[in-house]
């Protein structure tokens, strides 16, 4: 009697751990990996698709340029960020002889305006935004339901680095867990105390 007591306690506990929310992360790089270190005279969309699987939910974003590093420390040198809805797919770089400042002022959402306060070498810095932090997860998730027309992604980015700026990479990781449809239940820890006590009364009557 006491094994079996024993092992109903132990399925109910696996059932609650396996009823927990399984948490996703998905990738995106774009190409060049590192949009050919940024260089001043250029800029660049970089548009991407993802289409939410239906039983999950966006808990966050984060987007990472690592190892970034300005070549030097300029009054003007700036790295424009924005949050687009439905640019050209994958990545396209137009020429701007770092003229015109930020191209995108006035598009879409502006995620970030960073300049290096060190420059002339690498150091090993990430320039991290994270959307939820920014306050521009939901921006994000109302791009990614609208429908692109052909060769267009339902969303993406516009960057435009105002000076050299070398890095190894950039990355885009959206971060979501699943959604549980289940009938109110009592708290794990509450029906793991009610089983222990049950054990303990069973061992006190033997």
């Amino acid at each position: 009697m006491m094994r079996r007591r024993i092992a109903l306690y132990a399925l109910m506990i696996a059932g609650l751990t396996s009823s927990l929310p399984a948490h996703a992360n998905y990738v995106f790089n774009p190409t060049p990996y590192d949009l050919s270190d940024l260089p001043h005279e250029e800029f660049f969309t970089w548009g991407i698709n993802f289409n939410l699987p239906a039983d999950q939910k966006i808990t966050d974003a984060v987007l990472t340029f690592t190892n970034i590093w300005d070549w030097t420390v300029e009054k003007n040198d700036h790295l424009f960020i924005h949050l687009l809805d439905n640019p050209k797919m994958g990545v396209i770089s137009y020429v701007d002889n770092q003229g015109g400042g930020d191209n995108f002022a006035g598009k879409g959402v502006l995620v970030g305006n960073w300049s290096d306060p060190i420059g002339g070498h690498a150091r090993n810095f990430n320039l991290t935004y994270d959307f939820a932090a920014l306050g521009i997860l939901d921006n994000l998730k109302a791009d990614m339901v609208t429908v692109p027309r052909k060769n267009y992604a339902n969303f993406g980015f516009g960057i435009d680095p105002d000076c050299h700026f070398y890095n190894s990479g950039v990355t885009f990781t959206i971060i979501t867990e699943s959604i549980i449809h289940t009938n109110p239940t009592p708290e794990p820890a509450t029906l793991i105390l009610l089983g222990l006590g049950g054990l303990f009364l069973n061992r006190r009557k033997a």
